[in-house]
């Protein structure tokens, strides 16, 4: 558990810090300095091209991070693993690119009232190159149990050169075409980086490696990705199939306000990300071990810890909602519920801990294929009818609703097969505890500045949340890390 921790607080500083800059520019910058129907172009196009790695990767970065151990078992130069797994993602791009070009009209139909996306359809093509590309090599190096790198370059680097992006259109130094020039381009530096990092780093070479794939390992490999290429799909697809229905329904305008709700609600799943990344690869291993015990620690822990820090900056968004929407022009706090909703249905789903990577690293994986596809039709059945009558309210409780049903079928299932469940009473004790904190910064009185008073409001808050944390000692880990902090500080 240890190299989790240890790589996890790293992409937790990472993550943090990537809120901070995401926060400039998505909600200070996008909204302000692009209107409405242009910053939902952005949105589009990269909820389109994230569904569309999907069908082209065809379920190998996961494959890739679960039979690693076992290939580079086989085979001691590792490092020229990746390039057999890109055969097929290359094939599919192909086939992606000629689908893209033959069924333009069709496409463009279904967003008839969305006169961008019609203009910068072709930018769908190198986003998704480059997209899935970082996708693959991510995974690669993923497996070899690193994964601070990549986090840097998607949670800073990226919004960095976004936020650069803004201004050089907002000082009026390029045009728009050239914004989005830049901002597709982005992708493809972001490929590059990773690519010479693992190359410096020594994970990967430019030879192939082809020993390990024997024809009954290719068949196991090739069934796993099937399985693997439907839950992947389904869950991206969920994720981003209300930004695209709103955008089908309602417009680019109503996209670019449901985006920043969406974005924020978001935020609140980021210690999910930071643990998954390397918890994932430690799962697989510990399978081929059959190391179970190790299996149920890291299942409760994650639970545990990632909800804990989930609850609390749930409540800090909550506690300054109307401090967030006085930066935005007006129209822009309709999306005030969404934050709400999908702010719950993400601390559900990290409340769940680590049940899709238990499953889909397991001998049932095939299970994620059936529960994915439950999440699926749920998902567009629920969009399908809440949108047209709810708007962005009605995509945001479609989206939720599918996340609870999702994650409750998988906590049932790892709890029959494995007897495991990741709840705990000091799970019941964090509800408690974020409730009281989020009640009684309610009489914290307002200050004149929102500037001010966000920093000052969620410090308070902050401080009070985690000394009940390590006063009620709520997770061992998080009193470990908040003693080890003070004896560093109180050392210089």
């Amino acid at each position: 558990m240890g190299i989790i921790i240890n790589q996890s607080l790293r992409n937790a500083g990472i993550s943090y810090i990537g809120i901070g800059l995401g926060f400039i520019s998505s909600i200070l910058l996008f909204p302000n300095i692009l209107d409405t129907e242009k910053f939902g172009l952005t949105r589009s196009l990269l909820a389109i091209s994230i569904i569309s790695v999907q069908l082209v990767n065809l379920g190998l970065p996961n494959a890739l991070i679960k039979f690693f151990p076992d290939l580079s078992e086989k085979d001691n130069r590792s490092e020229g693993l990746l390039w057999v797994f890109m055969i097929p993602p290359l094939v599919g791009f192909i086939v992606f690119c000629l689908v893209l070009l033959v069924f333009q009209n069709e496409v463009l139909n279904l967003y008839s009232s969305s006169s961008l996306l019609s203009e910068y359809y072709f930018y769908i093509l190198p986003l998704v190159a480059f997209l899935a590309s970082f996708a693959l090599l991510n995974s690669f190096v993923k497996a070899s149990l690193n994964t601070v790198f990549a986090s840097f370059l998607q949670d800073i680097f990226l919004r960095l050169i976004i936020i650069l992006d803004l201004g050089l259109y907002f000082f009026e130094l390029i045009s728009f075409d050239g914004f989005m020039l830049i901002f597709v381009g982005n992708y493809g530096l972001q490929y590059i980086l990773l690519l010479l990092y693992a190359l410096k780093n020594k994970y990967l070479r430019f030879s192939l490696t082809l020993s390990p794939f024997t024809p009954s390992k290719i068949k196991e490999l090739s069934r796993y990705s099937v399985f693997a290429f439907f839950s992947g799909f389904t869950m991206i697809l969920v994720g981003n199939i209300d930004l695209l229905m709103v955008d089908v329904f309602k417009g680019l305008e109503q996209t670019g306000i449901y985006a920043v709700a969406l974005y924020v609600g978001a935020v609140i799943a980021i210690p999910k990300r930071t643990i998954t990344k390397i918890s994932f690869p430690i799962i697989a291993k510990s399978f081929k071990e059959n190391d179970l015990e190790n299996i149920s620690n890291i299942y409760k822990q994650s639970s545990l810890n990632q909800f804990l820090i989930g609850i609390l900056i749930y409540i800090g968004v909550l506690a300054n909602m109307d401090n967030l929407y006085s930066m935005l022009p007006d129209t822009f706090e309709k999306g005030s519920i969404v934050i709400i909703i999908i702010g719950l249905a993400n601390l559900f789903d990290m409340i769940t801990g680590a049940n899709g990577q238990i499953i889909i690293s397991s001998k049932y994986y095939k299970f994620d294929f059936i529960a994915s596809i439950i999440l699926m039709t749920s998902a567009i059945i629920l969009n399908l009818i809440l949108i047209p009558e709810y708007g962005i309210a009605g995509a945001a409780t479609a989206t939720a609703s599918s996340i609870f049903l999702f994650n409750f079928v998988k906590v049932i299932y790892v709890w029959i097969k494995f007897n495991m469940q990741p709840f705990s009473l000091n799970t019941l004790g964090i509800i408690v505890l974020g409730l009281s904190v989020l009640y009684l910064s309610s009489f914290l009185p307002k200050l004149s500045s929102i500037y001010l008073d966000i920093p000052v409001r969620s410090l308070l808050m902050a401080t009070l949340y985690l000394g009940s944390v390590w006063f009620f000692n709520l997770s061992d880990e998080v009193n470990t890390l908040m003693k080890n902090f003070f004896i560093k500080l109180k050392g210089g």
